[in-house]
């Protein structure tokens, strides 16, 4: 995946960039991007990965850095990921469907969400000229894979630099966080009913916002500060198994 390294930079032994080096390549092994990208994307791709690894691991802070980056990924791979999950009674794999905010009754509005969503509209028309729900579908299932090789390798950059908390870990509760954020846009422009009660839909939207900041403030447990910043409202937390 990754063989096209210069002698210089296999021979820096950066350990973290080994692992995450290696964390990408099994990613890949293990999603379907492989169905909608050739070859040359493919390489591209991979370049681009490792000098982000490489960029992140030697930057004056490196937890710092990787923290802001997977920020802009993990918005980035939600803004998809929401879209993706199928309605019941399909399987699942993301695990996120029926968690408090997230629905899985999106994909079906894909096509009217693209003629409401500038950015998704954009995204999505840039390599087909098809409005078609399956011309567009595909083009969703890239951008998703894409997004998810992007943050899956960011992640492993994470673990590398031990930015983990023992005995749980923050990245579930942010992915979490961060689709409710964009199931609560999308609805909102497909007139659609909010994901929580109508009694605390707002509060609760605005709440799982304030998680993306408290990742970007550096904070050691982002989902214990979240925790405390929600305390005495009614908004759902999963515990993720913390």
């Amino acid at each position: 995946m990754f063989g096209d390294r210069t002698a210089v930079e296999s021979q820096r032994k950066n350990p973290v960039i080994d692992f995450a080096v290696q964390q990408a390549a099994l990613i890949y092994d293990e999603i379907p991007l492989r169905d909608f990208i050739d070859e040359e994307r493919r390489a591209m791709l991979a370049r681009e990965l490792f000098l982000e690894i490489n960029r992140i691991c030697n930057a004056s802070n490196p937890r710092s850095t990787c923290r802001e980056n997977i920020a802009a990924a993990m918005l980035n791979l939600a803004s998809y990921q929401v879209l993706v999950i199928p309605p019941e009674p399909e399987e699942d794999i993301s695990g996120l469907r029926n968690l408090p905010g997230i629905t899985g009754e999106l994909k079906a509005h894909l096509i009217r969400l693209c003629a409401k969503n500038d950015d998704l509209r954009s995204t999505m028309y840039q390599t087909t000229e098809s409005g078609d729900f399956d011309g567009v579908w595909t083009v969703l299932q890239r951008l998703y894979w894409e997004a998810f090789w992007l943050l899956g390798t960011l992640n492993a950059i994470r673990i590398g630099l031990e930015d983990t908390i023992e005995g749980g870990d923050w990245y579930p509760a942010f992915l979490h966080a961060a689709c409710v954020n964009l199931e609560h846009v999308y609805r909102w422009e497909l007139e659609l009913p909010p994901a929580f009660d109508e009694r605390i839909a707002r509060e609760a939207a605005a709440a799982y916002s304030v998680y993306t900041d408290i990742v970007l403030s550096g904070a050691m447990d982002p989902t214990a500060e979240w925790r405390e910043y929600c305390r005495g409202t009614d908004i759902p937390m999963p515990d993720f198994d913390r």
